[in-house]
């Protein structure tokens, strides 16, 4: 991705209210690329955040960029995120992290403490920023894109993967700590018959409402399956062992959840519906939430439902 000024981002009174609560955490130096920096951690700071060129056998061979992402009192678990892991424009991918012009993102850092890193096409350009929100315990990320071109754009959308491999308390081998609302009723994703799918790790489910049929979609170019079930909260939420903490992710427009669970990543998503139309010099941004709570699955949703009421 590209290193540019920033500029800045759309919905300024979401951001503002946002940034009044942001405080503690920062990296090596302030607007430059932060590539290999870490955050120098204060007393009382709940985010060690560092930025790397990581490599994952099989997924990324090659190497891409990886915003790792510690938080206080749980020493050993390390959380990864790919700020993006795919872009897609006119209903079809432009960029991914798994392709060779995708192994490598500029992230840059501001005086209010977020990392942005912005990507460019003759048609398009997208911002994807994170911002450490110490307050309250949560990541806000967002994409926003905007028409650089002379004609409408459609069907855009970015995917973000939050991944748990490095976070060994928080990995569940069956699923059976990986929480969902599915079919109104939260539940673990051990309950679903993941057996079914051509690669048992991997599992989603589309939002109520997207399509009628009560069947298991199986995908076999990227062996996983998306499940009968539907899904009926956008949280996607992974508890430690005993439940005394809990990590989720959620999209404020969600369209569906994801989960690899293969030993290589163990991540999960929450994806929103794509932008439907942006007209040229328009932007439009993409929101969702990373939440860390000292709790079960239900302490983490009682603090998304506050932060919803609040800020979306």
């Amino acid at each position: 991705m590209s290193n540019r000024k920033s500029t800045n981002l759309t919905r300024r009174n979401f951001m503002k209210s946002v940034s009044a609560a942001v405080c503690g955490t920062t990296l090596a130096s302030n607007g430059h690329s932060v590539l290999g920096s870490s955050t120098k951690k204060k007393p009382g700071q709940k985010f060690n955040i560092n930025v790397y060129d990581r490599k994952y056998d099989h997924h990324r061979p090659q190497g891409c960029t990886t915003i790792a992402i510690e938080y206080a009192d749980w020493p050993g678990n390390e959380f990864g995120l790919w700020l993006p892991e795919g872009i897609n424009v006119n209903g079809r991918n432009v960029w991914g992290n798994w392709k060779e012009s995708g192994e490598h993102q500029d992230f840059i850092l501001d005086s209010r403490g977020r990392l942005t890193c912005k990507y460019s096409k003759e048609k398009f350009e997208l911002t994807s920023t994170v911002t450490p929100d110490e307050k309250n315990s949560c990541l806000w990320c967002r994409h926003t894109f905007r028409n650089t071109s002379d004609k409408p754009l459609s069907e855009l959308v970015t995917q973000t993967c939050f991944h748990l491999v490095n976070a060994p308390q928080f990995i569940s081998i069956r699923g059976e700590r990986i929480w969902a609302c599915l079919d109104g009723k939260w539940t673990t994703t051990d309950k679903v018959p993941r057996h079914e799918s051509p690669d048992p790790r991997r599992i989603g489910f589309l939002k109520e409402g997207v399509r009628s049929e009560r069947t298991i979609i199986k995908i076999t170019s990227f062996p996983s399956a998306t499940m009968a079930e539907t899904a009926t909260h956008p949280l996607f939420i992974a508890e430690n062992f005993g439940a005394t903490a809990s990590v989720g992710v959620a999209s404020r427009n969600f369209r569906s959840l994801f989960n690899n669970n293969d030993p290589i990543l163990r991540c999960i998503h929450s994806e929103p519906f794509p932008i439907e139309k942006l007209m040229p010099g328009a932007s439009e941004s993409l929101d969702s939430v990373i939440l860390f709570a000292k709790g079960d699955h239900k302490v983490l949703l009682g603090q998304f439902e506050k932060l919803k009421s609040k800020y979306w």
